[in-house]
């Protein structure tokens, strides 16, 4: 090997070797700490209608959080559709936990909720979609950081409300100890990296 090939290869190993920690680096800030959800406490039902004390009923599992109301005609299907892929990605998994909360508590009853699980055919062994006390939910929503905005509301012939609602297009990942570890748009995820920043924080103690 010549002089120059050898420098050239040289360079190339200490470019490799610069980079590595580098790319570590960039993954580990991915997932770093955003905020603490531990010790909170939302008092909600699931779609069994037993009360859930949340985050605290999944401390050491891994959650997915989701953010979703069951008359919505766009953004929560893909969003629900989104989570179900990445549930297939850990069949048997108990340790993580797939959630999804609803900002339509007014309409969203547990029933409607076990309705809505089966219509979209969810694994609920380790699916739960919550409800409860308007003020409960809202107090939720701010703290995670999702917005939502309520349409003019409408009633049906047979005096039904109607009305949509605006809200952020947001899944969040929660870590065994309750802490916020990153965020994905809901409707439009990123599949491979959603699970390999579920893998990473399943690994973790």
């Amino acid at each position: 090997m010549s002089f120059d090939a050898d420098r050239k290869l040289k360079k190339r190993v200490q470019l490799a070797l610069f980079l590595v920690p580098v790319v570590l680096i960039s993954a580990c800030d991915r997932l770093s700490v955003q905020k603490s959800m531990a010790g909170s406490e939302y008092t909600m039902f699931d779609q069994y209608g037993e009360k859930i004390s949340f985050p605290d009923s999944y401390q050491g599992k891994v959650m997915l959080v989701g953010y979703v109301y069951t008359h919505c005609p766009d953004i929560c299907p893909l969003i629900t559709y989104n989570m179900r892929d990445i549930q297939d990605e850990f069949k048997g998994r108990e340790e993580l936990m797939m959630v999804s909360i609803s900002f339509d508590p007014e309409r969203d009853s547990p029933e409607i909720l076990y309705d809505y699980a089966n219509n979209y055919r969810l694994d609920q062994s380790n699916w739960r979609l919550l409800t409860g006390d308007r003020k409960v939910i809202d107090q939720a929503l701010n703290d995670l950081e999702i917005r939502t905005l309520k349409t003019p509301t409408r009633f049906t012939d047979d005096g039904r409300p109607q009305y949509f609602i605006d809200h952020t297009d947001k899944v969040t990942l929660i870590d065994r100890s309750g802490n916020i570890r990153n965020t994905y748009p809901g409707s439009e995820m990123n599949t491979e990296e959603i699970v390999d920043d579920i893998h990473t924080l399943l690994m973790e103690n």
